[in-house]
């Protein structure tokens, strides 16, 4: 195997492992807010909401911070990455 494929693999897994991520992180999130949002208004549930809007707060940082190493600082799209999409779809009309 080559050292171009390797990489790509690599890259291909990191973005997999970032999806996952994602996709866990926003159905936890859409949970925790409906739940929040069933609560009767009580002076007990203080703590409930400081922790679940502390873990929401917190992970949403870990996810922005994940996302930050997996697109390499580029969470806009680059001027690289509309290049290598152009590309990418003038290959797939050139074999229509």
């Amino acid at each position: 195997m080559n050292k171009k494929y390797l990489q790509a693999k690599k890259k291909v897994k990191s973005l997999r492992r970032f999806y996952i991520h994602l996709f866990i992180f926003l159905i936890v999130n859409i949970a925790l807010l409906f739940r929040l949002l069933m609560l009767e208004k009580d002076e007990s549930l203080d703590f409930f909401v400081w922790v679940v809007l502390n873990i929401m707060i917190t992970w949403s940082i870990g996810i922005l911070v994940h996302a930050w190493i997996v697109f390499k600082g580029k969470l806009i799209f680059s001027k690289e990455y509309e290049d290598s999409k152009i590309a990418e779809l003038m290959r797939e009309n050139q074999n229509q």
